[in-house]
This record gives C-alpha cells, sequence and structure tokens, in this order.
C-alpha cells in the first residue's frame, strides 16, 4: 500500500493532533503502513523534490507521532536532511517535543463529547496555530497571545492551564518549559503582589529575605494565574504594567528584571461583566483575552458522566478488584447520567459523591433528586419545583412515556403526539 505525501497530512489534518491515538486512527493506519523506514524515505524524496513546505510538515508530524510512542524520532534521517531544511534540526525538535506534551495532557481530559472534542480543537489552536510548522516560525506571537479560561467551579480548568504550559517549547530541547501557577483567591489581598512580583527583603514587615515572585519564576516560559477576577485593583494595574513592557520590578526594589512569559489567566466569574460594572479594568482583560476558551459545564456533557465516573473509581479500587462495587457503581452512573440535575460543582461533585458510592452510601444529590412521589412514579425535585431547565424536563418526560409504554417508540410517538422520527433524533440527541 502506498501513501501520497498529501494523503499522510491529509489524514492528520482530519484526525488532529489534539485527539488521542485511538482516535487517530486512519493518520496511525497510514503512518504504520509505511514505517519508520517509508517515513524517512518519504521526507528525503520530498526534500529532493524541492517542496519545503511539505517536508517540513512531513517531518513535524512523522516526529510528533513518533514521540507520542517514546520512539527516537530522528534517527536515521541523515545529517543533509538538516542541511536542507530552514530550520535547525533543534528547533524542530523542540517543536514536537512541546506538541508530544501538550497531547499527552489533553488526552487526560475525560469525554468523548461533542463538547469535549471542541474544546481540545480549540486548545490545540492556541497552542500552535493551525499547524506546527506555523508554530515553529511564530513562536514569539505565541507566547504574546495570552489565554483566558472561562468556565464554573470544578470544570477542570487548571487540568487545561497544564495542557497549555506543556505546549510551550523548552530553551533546551531535552528540557521542560519554566513554569508558575498563583492562585489569587488563596492569597491574602496584603500579600498577592509580593507572590506576584516578588520583593526584597526588608521591603515589609516580615520581609526577611529575598522572593523572587511568580512572574519572575515563570521568565521564558508561562504563569497560571488562577481566579484572576480575585485580583485588587491596585495590583491589577502593576499586572497589566509588567505584560506590557516584559519586565517587573518586584517590591522594595528599583531595579527591573526581565519577565517575558505566556500569562494563562482563568476564572469562574463573569468577567464581562465585572468590566462594565468597573470592578475589574477592561484594559487588563483585553489583554488577557487573546485566546477565550469556555470550559463547558458537567450538565452540558452529561454523556460523558460515565466515562468520567469510571476514570475516578478507577483511582481507588482495580479494573480487576471488588466487582460488587463496580456494580454498585455502574447502576449508580446509570441513573447520574439521566438525573435531571443541574450538577453545580461539576467534575468536582461528581469525584465526591463517587466517594460515596464506592462506600456503599447513597449521594445527597441524588436523593434530592429524586423528587416528590406522585401516583403515577416520581417527579424529580427540580421539575416539581419549577427551577428545572426545558431540556431536562423534557429529556424526564420522553424518557417516562418510554417507559410506559414499555420501549415502543411508535406508541410514545402517538401518547407525545409527535411523529416517530422525531422521538428517535430526540433519544439519539440525549446519547
Amino acid at each position: 500500500m502506498s501513501f501520497a505525501p498529501t494523503e499522510i497530512l491529509a489524514a492528520f489534518e482530519r484526525n488532529p493532533f489534539h485527539q488521542s491515538t485511538d482516535r487517530r486512527t486512519e493518520a496511525g493506519d497510514a503512518c504504520d503502513a509505511l514505517g519508520a523506514r517509508g517515513r524517512r524515505r518519504m521526507l528525503v524524496e520530498t526534500l529532493e523534490a524541492g517542496d519545503l513546505e511539505t517536508a517540513e510538515r512531513l517531518l513535524l508530524a512523522f516526529g510528533h507521532a513518533e514521540a507520542l510512542e517514546d520512539v527516537e524520532p530522528w534517527e536515521g534521517i541523515g545529517d543533509k536532511v538538516w542541511d536542507v531544511l530552514p530550520s535547525k534540526r533543534a528547533a524542530y525538535v523542540r517543536i514536537a517535543r512541546a506538541a508530544a506534551r501538550c497531547t499527552r495532557h489533553l488526552d487526560r481530559l475525560v469525554g468523548a463529547s461533542t463538547a469535549m472534542q471542541r474544546l481540545r480543537a480549540e486548545t490545540w489552536s492556541a497552542c500552535f496555530g493551525s499547524s506546527l510548522r506555523d508554530a515553529l516560525r511564530l513562536e514569539r506571537v505565541i507566547v504574546d497571545h495570552d489565554v483566558l479560561l472561562l468556565g464554573e467551579t470544578g470544570t477542570g480548568k487548571e487540568a487545561l492551564a497544564k495542557a497549555i504550559q506543556e505546549s510551550l517549547p523548552a530553551a533546551d530541547p531535552n528540557g521542560l518549559p519554566a513554569r508558575a501557577a498563583l492562585n489569587a483567591a488563596a492569597i491574602p489581598e496584603t500579600l498577592v503582589e509580593s507572590a506576584l512580583f516578588g520583593h526584597r527583603k526588608g521591603a515589609f514587615t516580615g520581609a526577611d529575605q529575598d522572593r523572587l515572585g511568580a512572574i519572575r519564576q515563570a521568565h521564558s516560559g508561562s504563569l497560571f494565574l488562577d481566579e484572576v477576577g480575585d485580583l485588587p485593583r491596585a495590583t491589577q494595574v502593576k499586572l497589566l504594567r509588567v505584560m506590557e513592557t516584559d519586565e517587573v520590578r518586584p517590591l522594595g526594589s528599583d531595579e527591573p528584571f526581565p519577565a517575558e512569559c505566556r500569562y494563562i489567566a482563568a476564572t469562574h466569574l463573569d468577567l464581562e461583566a465585572m468590566v462594565e460594572a468597573g470592578e475589574f479594568r477592561r484594559d487588563l482583560f483585553e489583554r488577557l483575552a487573546g485566546h477565550v476558551l469556555r470550559v463547558p459545564p458537567l450538565r452540558d456533557r452529561r454523556e460523558d458522566i460515565p466515562e468520567l465516573g469510571r476514570h475516578f473509581v478507577a483511582r481507588y479500587v482495580g479494573a480487576d478488584e471488588l466487582p460488587e462495587v463496580w456494580a454498585r457503581v455502574e447502576r449508580w452512573l446509570d441513573r447520574a447520567r439521566a438525573l435531571p440535575h443541574r450538577w453545580p460543582g461539576n467534575v468536582r461533585e461528581l469525584q465526591n459523591a463517587l466517594r460515596s458510592v464506592v462506600l456503599g452510601l447513597e449521594p445527597p444529590m441524588l436523593d434530592a433528586g429524586r423528587g416528590n412521589e406522585t401516583a403515577d412514579g416520581i417527579v424529580p425535585a427540580a421539575i416539581a419545583a419549577g427551577t428545572a431547565p426545558l431540556e431536562d424536563v423534557e429529556a424526564w418526560y420522553l424518557q417516562k412515556v418510554l417507559d410506559a409504554q414499555g420501549g415502543s417508540q411508535s406508541a410514545a410517538a402517538r401518547v407525545l403526539g409527535i411523529d416517530r422520527g422525531t422521538v428517535r433524533r430526540r433519544l439519539e440527541k440525549l446519547d
């Protein structure tokens, strides 16, 4: 079986790197069919034909795929390849290894729902633009293109931030990028500037030694600034100045220090509303919002609940251990997925509930969701209270009618006054 370079690249582009290896079947099959020797031969032949752009794209695609498999990606290609390509060997190694690190972290984001696939794709774009080849040439632009993560508490913004931090190429091809993290909500307002900008010994009472500060720790890498909406207004002004000048002046110091890094900010607050209310500086918001990623709440990706649940439980119980526990977990996950519950705590709430299930306890949120007893059965509490969204009401009632009709979609359609195709489509949407 033979593949043209354009076919190989098209396969990778249809199944981009932000998706895990098992979801990248076409590209994986193509590379497996070629083999390492065939990939190198295709690269050399493309270079000899003078098509440097395609050669670079092939090199990064092959290098990235092989780096994911922990195989030495460049062995045996030959010095003549590096003499012809426009960038140095180290530059290709740096970007390929950054892509491999990023992909490994994105693969840890559990869930195959449309919302999660979209989030992985958007995150990959925030890290590398339209291609690894572009990222190789536009690395400085990407570093200056800050990322803002918006989402409710417990949705997984921190895990996403780690993937973005890992995506920055390291100065040393064999090393890791510099990184630091700071949670603005976890630090007293009087100390947040010291934690962020650093201080000199004696700058204030209790400053008995120099402190580097998170920004300087992240120099040449990235800083994850969690709960950025909790930053005091005065600190917002100083942070914007640092971001604009790439210099930071520690408290108590007259000397500025270089501070060039990519800022990854996150918050569960509505920053745009805070800007309108004068509670957050517009200029800082615009600077942070170079690339905005909205992390979906769990209620918008209910189909991921079973996979997420198994992932969490596997931390405590092995796949072949305690079958009675796993049976209990599976029954609970089936109920939880169909439950018209808003999941205000999102993934973190699900994780807490599953600990109770593993211990044989009934999580309170399911007890509350059982609702009111009626002559016909059980009405979920949110529906009975008139607080459930229409989508949840429709889903619950559709399932109730189906159950009453013994699972017959035709009979349910007659009761509901709609056609059978509409019933089928709504059921597919629920799945």
